[in-house]
């Protein structure tokens, strides 16, 4: 094994090409369990990747060091999001650990990594406008998420009373900035059963199983998958999920929804997509209900992510089809049977109508023809 690049892990690209990442609790066993891998940079040659593991290495090792102190505020944004991230009334520890990872951290990178030497006390409306305009070069949504959570920050600073943070919290609150077009993607039926039939031939039927609950029954993801996460007081990661108990005998689920905790119960046996994915999965009678085939464990949320896509892929199904589309496709598929935005909304559990109109993805040519009718009946 090698010794020059602490850290370092690897993976294939389909055409052979390695992607290079470094690894924070492969390289210092003390790492935090909330620091992600970070993918290096392409084209690098075994030096330079050699040095930027270790150049990452020593940079945490420094920080572990300084672990008990708390973080100096210097009038910096890289200081004021030491000091979030340090201080656990913060809200980057109250939001679920999957938002932490997937929303909050990626942001707070970006952030840290562009803009962190930047004083906050002498930050201007023209500064905000063009980070926004550069960050969206390489992606709308990075650009809203970067300034959601520097919006996210100076609050907090302002609330600690960090120099500096209220007048800019103050400009901020007056500024808009564009956000990124709705998704208008959502699975259709035939598509699912593509997937539930091609995870079966790829003998991965698990993924089919997922899909075709979701589709079903419109639950997130996590609902169906679970979530491996650190316990509140730390330590290490702990799944909670899905298990065998939640599934009767005669397939009744029954469950409380991880976001807004409302209790669910949906008749499998009535479902014909997860009828088609039981023909090879099978539903434990206790533990986790759904089990990655290759690690024999319930999946990490990255895991699910990439084999999903190898099973659409190879199922042909368009790569602009994400696996979230599913609950999409369950609303519209709702609202165009029953015509009811009502009764979709009930099966996705959300809280208002609103939220179920951004899932119904549908262009409403079927509700207009049932109005036309109706319209032209009624003149008669």
């Amino acid at each position: 094994m090698r010794t020059d690049r602490p850290g370092y892990q690897y993976r294939l690209n389909k055409d052979g090409t390695a992607v290079h990442y470094w690894n924070p609790k492969r390289a210092v066993k003390a790492a935090p369990d909330y620091l992600t891998t970070i993918r290096l940079a392409d084209g690098l040659s075994d030096e330079g990747i050699a040095a930027e593991c270790k150049r990452l290495t020593e940079q945490l090792r420094a920080d572990l060091r300084n672990i008990d102190a708390p973080p100096k505020y210097d009038g910096t944004i890289k200081a004021l999001i030491d000091c979030y991230r340090c201080d656990k009334t913060s809200t980057l520890h109250s939001v679920k650990h999957s938002t932490r990872i997937r929303d909050y951290e990626p942001s707070l990178r970006v952030l840290e990594k562009v803009v962190g030497g930047r004083r906050i006390d002498a930050l201007k409306a023209s500064d905000f406008r063009d980070w926004f305009s550069k960050w969206r070069k390489k992606g709308h949504r990075r650009a809203s998420g970067a300034i959601k959570l520097l919006r996210v920050i100076i609050s907090y600073g302002a609330g600690e009373r960090l120099h500096g943070c209220a007048q800019a919290r103050e400009i901020l609150a007056d500024m808009r900035f564009e956000q990124p077009a709705a998704r208008t993607v959502a699975m259709t039926y035939e598509q699912c059963l593509a997937i539930v039939q091609k995870s079966i031939e790829l003998k991965c039927p698990s993924i089919g199983f997922v899909e075709a609950l979701k589709f079903e029954t419109a639950l997130r993801r996590i609902d169906v998958i679970g979530e491996w996460a650190p316990p509140p007081e730390g330590g290490a990661f702990r799944w909670r999920g899905l298990t065998g108990q939640q599934i009767s005998k005669d397939l009744i689920l029954t469950l409380k929804t991880s976001k807004t905790g409302a209790e669910v119960s949906r008749d499998l046996k009535v479902m014909p997509l997860v009828q088609e994915a039981l023909k090879a999965y099978r539903i434990p009678d206790i533990g986790p209900v759904v089990i990655d085939e290759d690690y024999g464990k319930p999946y990490w949320e990255n895991r699910y992510t990439e084999k999903f896509r190898k099973v659409r892929d190879a199922a042909g199904v368009p790569s602009n089809v994400w696996s979230m589309d599913a609950r999409a496709g369950a609303v519209t598929e709702t609202v165009e049977a029953t015509g009811s935005l009502e009764d979709a909304s009930n099966l996705a559990t959300h809280s208002t109508t609103k939220t179920t109109r951004r899932y119904s993805r549908g262009d409403g040519l079927e509700k207009s023809r049932e109005i036309a009718k109706a319209r032209a009946e009624k003149r008669k």
